[in-house]
């Protein structure tokens, strides 16, 4: 597995950093919450694009988007893409071609997001590459809901991330805002270090995109909205 940037304690991640003014310390799990509206998938791929230009290990794990998709939004800014993915630097985790009846052509695949059917097969198969990444992200956690109670899921997640905080990346894991019940909202703010928040606002007649960090704990920060736009390519940048 080949490892890119560099082991340094902290890690500049974009928009987030940006909105921050500091880089994010390795080892920090986050949460997205995210309107269904919103365009999470352009956030977490204007995310992986910039750190693989970088030379960071990525990986997506895909779960509600067709891994081809992913690769067509992150070729559009990221020149000969099927360099870092030979090299092993841009890792996509496939969960979601099973739900389609189809097989997978992916190196990585998860053939099920039932916990009780993979039982700890699944929590091995996860952590498998974990400890290379130095950036790892999810188009929705929200999938698995689908699949599992809410309380085995907690648990499971509640597991998953006492491993990965012993590894060097970062990981940023989504939900659907508004979706699932409050308590579990309330159990995903307790164990995760920092919540980021994509929603839209209406102003003068007209929505627009926004993006906060509601908290990242240890640290002060600014909680304001943050307005954003897509661009051509689909990827994001902050307005103000």
């Amino acid at each position: 597995m080949a490892v890119g940037g560099n082991d340094s304690e902290g890690i500049w991640i974009p928009l987030i950093s940006d909105i921050l003014g500091r880089e994010i310390e390795r080892g920090r799990f986050l949460i997205g919450l995210y309107d269904p509206a919103a365009h999470w998938l352009s956030l977490i791929l204007t995310l992986s694009s910039t750190l693989l230009q970088k030379g960071y290990v990525v990986n997506i794990s895909a779960t509600n988007t067709p891994p081809r998709e992913m690769r067509k939004i992150l070729a559009r800014t990221v020149p000969r893409l099927k360099e870092p993915e030979v090299a092993n630097q841009l890792i996509i985790s496939d969960m979601y071609t099973w739900q389609t009846g189809g097989k997978s052509n992916e190196a990585e695949v998860i053939d099920s997001l039932s916990l009780a059917k993979a039982g700890i097969d699944f929590r091995m198969e996860w952590l498998k590459h974990a400890a290379h990444y130095d950036f790892a992200v999810t188009d929705s956690f929200s999938s698995f809901l689908r699949y599992n109670d809410e309380r085995a899921f907690s648990q499971w997640l509640g597991r998953i991330v006492a491993h990965l905080r012993e590894m060097k990346g970062i990981r940023l894991y989504s939900f659907i805002k508004r979706y699932h019940s409050n308590a579990l909202y309330a159990e995903l703010e307790s164990f995760a270090d920092g919540i980021i928040e994509l929603d839209y606002r209406e102003k003068s007649e007209t929505l627009e995109q926004v993006l906060r960090v509601k908290s990242m704990k240890g640290l002060p920060h600014p909680t304001d909205w943050r307005r954003l736009k897509v661009d051509s390519n689909g990827l994001m940048e902050l307005l103000t």
